[in-house]
């Protein structure tokens, strides 16, 4: 081999060294304080749902037992 493809050798393997730097597995992981949070907006929304529909239930309940009661009174 030549110099020049000596050296060229081992710029490619330097940088390629330097691509597969070891990093840490939890860093791409959300932290434990981002987890608590994001379950937290999602156990909120899910009990406003809750509350939603259960207010809206109970205002179809009504509407329907007046609805009855008129039309035995008729």
């Amino acid at each position: 081999m030549s110099l020049f493809e000596i050296v060229l050798a081992n710029c490619i393997r330097a940088s390629r060294q330097q691509d597969k730097q070891h990093h840490r597995v939890d860093t791409d992981l959300p932290t434990r304080r981002a987890m608590i949070t994001r379950f937290a907006a999602v156990a909120a929304l899910f009990a406003i749902s809750v509350l939603a529909l259960d207010t809206a239930g109970e205002r179809y309940e009504r509407k329907l037992a007046n609805n009855a009661v008129a039309a035995t009174r008729q």
